[in-house]
């Protein structure tokens, strides 16, 4: 997003709108978990890893629909009113269309059976819908750019400029936010990276190619393949803090919205882990299940302290040109009194 540049409000009107769909759609298959849920808190262990029964036996709904869910919802009014908004669309669009393209090819696949083909045929169009309107908010943010407009007071004599908070320039992290949110941004993919490295050696590279297609390894049909899932979110989060320490206006959406499923990845793990007694017994496990549940309240730490570190941003303004009163420039001391 160009630094002195934000959207036209016709634009920023149509990606809220986008970002409300889609905030519909996985509430949609939210309630149809619920509806077919033995007891309506099977749903929240179906999304944190459990075994739990559905009325078909299929579940539609991961972590991600309840995660993504919430990044639509805060970032659909965001996106009207902020100055950041053109990133907040391209940023929950990259997010959307990352973790919803492997549906594409999954939900098609000869090895997805079991499902009734009417509940498949909806997921697939859901997906390839979700991942178009992704798509179109990416397109939002690029093709509604406007240039910004001067900060309030104006920059020449007179009367101050008229100002609109979401047409001025898009608002920076803070010194110190920047510094934070590189740090934990950081920290976080370079675990999560050493996790991946793990998990590789120990499955072999032909095992783990699946978890990064999907193949076989699919358990909920919205489900993203564990290991593509984990380096989208190490991705965006690099970009998110080596740009965050640049002080890239950007960052900070971007960050904002790749806090959330690191967030939400630790808030579900850490359920798990209350849930079958790891916290209980963490000193009867061995040192790598251990390093495996620090990590589940690493990642819930990290999550809420980028939150906190980008909530607030520094205002920018563009470099105007300068202006003067009717009757020329005035080059020399200051500006005329006017009585």
């Amino acid at each position: 997003m160009g630094q002195d540049r934000t959207l036209a409000r016709g634009a920023r009107v149509f990606g809220s709108l986008l970002l409300a769909a889609l905030a519909l759609v996985s509430l949609a298959w939210i309630i149809r978990d619920f509806t077919k849920a033995d007891d309506v808190v099977d749903v929240w262990w179906n999304w944190a890893g459990l075994p739990a029964r559905a009325e078909d036996g299929v579940w539609v709904t991961s972590f991600l629909e309840p995660t993504l869910m919430l990044v639509y919802a805060v970032a659909a009014p965001a996106a009207y009113r902020s100055s950041s908004s053109a990133a907040i669309l391209a940023g929950t669009g990259t997010l959307t269309v990352a973790l919803r393209t492997p549906g594409l090819w999954n939900l098609n696949a000869d090895w997805m059976q079991g499902v009734p083909d009417g509940l498949l045929s909806k997921v697939l169009f859901s997906t390839i819908a979700t991942v178009v309107l992704g798509g179109v908010l990416i397109v939002t943010a690029l093709a509604g750019r406007r240039p910004a407009q001067p900060a309030p007071g104006g920059y020449g004599y007179g009367t101050p400029a008229p100002h609109d908070v979401a047409h001025s320039a898009p608002a920076g992290p803070t010194k110190g936010g920047a510094v934070a949110a590189f740090l934990l941004l950081g920290a976080s993919a370079a675990v999560l990276v050493a996790w991946e490295i793990r998990t590789m050696q120990q499955f072999g590279w032909d095992r783990y190619e699946k978890t990064l297609t999907g193949e076989r390894t699919i358990v909920r049909l919205l489900d993203a393949p564990p290991g593509w899932s984990l380096w989208t979110v190490v991705l965006l989060a690099l970009v998110a803090g080596v740009a965050a320490l640049a002080g890239a206006p950007f960052s900070r959406p971007l960050g904002l919205v790749i806090a959330g499923p690191l967030l939400a990845t630790g808030l579900f793990a850490v359920a798990f882990g209350i849930k079958t007694d790891l916290f209980a017994h963490f000193g009867d496990l061995g040192i790598e299940n251990q390093l495996h549940v620090l990590t589940y309240v690493f990642e819930v730490v990290a999550g809420a302290a980028v939150l906190l570190a980008l909530s607030r941003g520094q205002q920018r303004s563009p470099r105007p040109s300068p202006s003067y009163p009717a009757g020329g420039p005035a080059p020399y001391g200051p500006p005329p009194q006017t009585w």
